[in-house]
Formats: structure tokens, C-alpha cells, sequence
């Protein structure tokens, strides 16, 4: 036996049949759900070169490397919608300094220069030391750290435009005579060929790509020898960097799928 529904009980159900009222509750539950921000965001274009083992096409046309698929599980993450997009080195940094908004890159040391035109994520990686790339034949000796190396007078150090190398490394780059440093805009493999026709002493490399760029010069790993740097500290991060324009909201996501996602360091 149904009982009869009292004024208030009838005035409530009203209200809530109301399509005015489910609105609000229907808004006021996804504010909830999602911390106050829920509107649908703009899809951002990651930009990237080609640089395996970091980042690269895939023969299927997918995006890999290790840097490619922490950042895809990081944008995943944060529900926001991205598309990669294959751009030349100095216009990626170019892109983020004309701040036209939505534009990304991730993978990238960050460096006082940087931080003026772009914003920065938390750290997405965690560095291997930097080593050097050298002849077969170059005379070092065993052991040598870096700093040692690069207060040689007759060093020829070989590096690519626009590239950070680390803290460390660039402090101790900024102090050798210009006359030294020849920085090109070649891919790495180009640069590894020039160390093996004499043209430079030396190159910077991470441990992850070493293998790949000799491989990639078509040359041997007993053609040249590998440098491991007793100071250079194993502390560079790689970041995700987004243009001035790119909503905050974008950022404080990212931030809290990296907290989430929280990647190791490496050993």
C-alpha cells in the first residue's frame, strides 16, 4: 500500500525532476570528481625530433623510445589530448619562444636560458652520466675527468647547436676558448663521422644513445673510445616544456600524472 507523499516530500521530488536542477548537481559532481577543473582542453602539439633511443617513429608509424612513451603515459594520464609532430631541433625551441600557446617538447635539460620562454613540468627522467665519444687513437688518460679534458689547449670539442649539456658540462664548456668549440647543426651520427675523419676530438653523448650513433655512422665500437668522467655527476633531468601560453591547468596536470606515475631513477 502506497503512502501518500507529504508536501515537503512532493515540493523535494519536483525540484529535483527539474532539468535546471540536475544540471547543477550533474556540474557541481564532475567539479567535484575532477578538483574544480573540468572543462574540455585544447589539444596540445608535442613536438619532436628524431633521436633514438629517446624518442623516434617507430617502421609502424607509432611514437617510441623511452623519453616518447613516458611522455605518452604521462599525457594519458592527465587526460589531456596531444599529437606528435616531427620539427627540426632549433625550430622546436624557436616554436616555444614565439609562444602562439599549445605547443610541448619533452625530453629537454633545463637550463636558466630556457626557463625565460618556456615552462617546465617536473622531471619526467633521470640522466645517465654524460660521457665523451672520441677516436680509437686519442690520447687520454684512463681516468680522466672532464674538467681535466676540457682545460687542454689543443681539445677540438665538437657540439651540437643549441644543446644543453648538463649543468655541469656547460659550466666547464662556457670556460674553454672559443676557438675550440665548433657547434653545427648536424644529427649526431654526421658528428660522430667527423671525430672519425679527425675534424674534432670529441663528443658529448648519454650512455643510452652511444651504442646507437656508432651503429648509425656506420662505423664499429672499436673504431673509437668512450670516455666515462669520474666528476660528471649522474643529476641531469629531462623535462616536458610547454610555451608561455599553454593553460597552467595543463601544467598542474602533467605535474600530478608525473607525481603519480612518479619514474625512478635510473642506477
Amino acid at each position: 500500500m502506497k503512502m501518500a507523499l507529504t508536501s515537503t516530500a512532493r515540493q523535494h521530488r519536483s525540484i529535483l525532476a527539474n532539468p535546471v536542477w540536475q544540471r547543477l548537481v550533474f556540474v557541481t559532481a564532475m567539479l567535484w570528481h575532477c578538483g574544480g577543473y573540468c572543462e574540455p582542453l585544447p589539444v596540445i602539439t608535442l613536438h619532436y625530433y628524431e633521436r633514438p633511443p629517446f624518442h623516434y617513429r617507430a617502421t609502424d608509424g607509432s611514437m617510441a623510445g623511452v623519453i616518447a612513451t613516458l611522455t605518452e603515459t604521462v599525457f594519458k594520464a592527465a587526460g589531456i589530448t596531444y599529437k606528435w609532430e616531427l620539427t627540426p631541433v632549433n625550430r622546436i625551441l624557436a616554436n616555444l619562444k614565439n609562444n602562439n600557446g599549445l605547443e610541448c617538447t619533452s625530453g629537454w635539460y633545463k637550463t636558466a636560458e630556457r626557463e625565460t620562454f618556456a615552462q617546465f613540468s617536473l622531471p619526467i627522467f633521470h640522466d645517465q652520466p654524460l660521457q665523451g665519444l672520441s677516436r680509437a687513437d686519442f690520447a687520454a688518460a684512463e681516468g680522466i675527468t672532464a674538467k681535466e679534458l676540457f682545460l687542454r689547449p689543443d681539445l677540438r670539442l665538437l657540439l651540437k647547436q643549441n644543446f644543453s649539456q648538463g649543468a655541469y658540462m656547460d659550466a666547464l664548456i662556457a670556460n674553454i676558448p672559443p676557438q675550440q668549440v665548433q657547434r653545427v647543426t648536424v644529427e649526431v651520427p654526421t658528428m660522430v663521422k667527423m671525430v672519425k675523419a679527425d675534424r674534432a676530438d670529441l663528443i658529448i653523448t648519454t650512455e643510452e644513445e652511444t651504442d646507437y650513433f656508432i651503429k648509425q655512422s656506420g662505423f664499429e665500437n672499436k673504431d673509437f673510445r668512450i670516455l666515462k668522467f669520474s666528476d660528471v655527476p649522474a643529476t641531469e633531468q629531462r623535462y616536458i616544456l610547454c610555451d608561455q601560453k599553454t593553460p597552467r591547468e595543463v601544467m598542474n596536470r602533467l605535474n600530478q600524472a608525473i607525481k603519480a606515475i612518479a619514474p625512478p631513477k635510473n642506477k
